[in-house]
């Protein structure tokens, strides 16, 4: 009895740790995006990303998000009084419904995206918030 016990528990934790395998988005979504406002398609509402690295014209704020691995990432953000700066954050992906959920670092929602596509010079996200 305690064997087959042993063994249930044991295929039920290696499921688990096949299903994190499956949760996570594509590899070129690891790196830092920058927003490329001006090929946003509003009736579509969805926003296009570029990689930072990218060269942009000149405007007065443009959102930028790094993802890491380990399920962190870092965003640009408007103060009150116009000031930049960097929120620590984290990320989760829904493989299934393809939507990504980005928190702040007290754990409420800041952003909610649906890919809609991705490859390594673009990111096209519908925001869900």
């Amino acid at each position: 009895m305690k064997r087959y016990f042993l063994i249930a528990c044991l295929f039920f934790i290696s499921n688990c740790f096949v299903a994190q395998k499956t949760t996570t988005p594509p590899k070129e979504f690891y790196t830092c995006w920058k927003a490329a406002h001006e090929e946003n398609n509003e009736k579509a509402k969805t926003n296009v990303f570029r990689p930072c690295t990218n060269t942009f014209g000149p405007s007065m704020f443009r959102f930028e998000i790094e993802f890491f691995a380990d399920g962190k990432c870092k965003y640009l953000h408007v103060g009150p009084t116009d000031n930049h700066y960097y929120v620590e954050g984290k990320w989760n992906y829904d493989k299934k419904k393809k939507v990504v959920v980005i928190k702040d670092d007290t754990g409420k929602i800041s952003y909610k995206y649906k890919i809609k596509d991705i490859n390594k010079e673009k990111l096209t996200l519908v925001m869900l918030n």
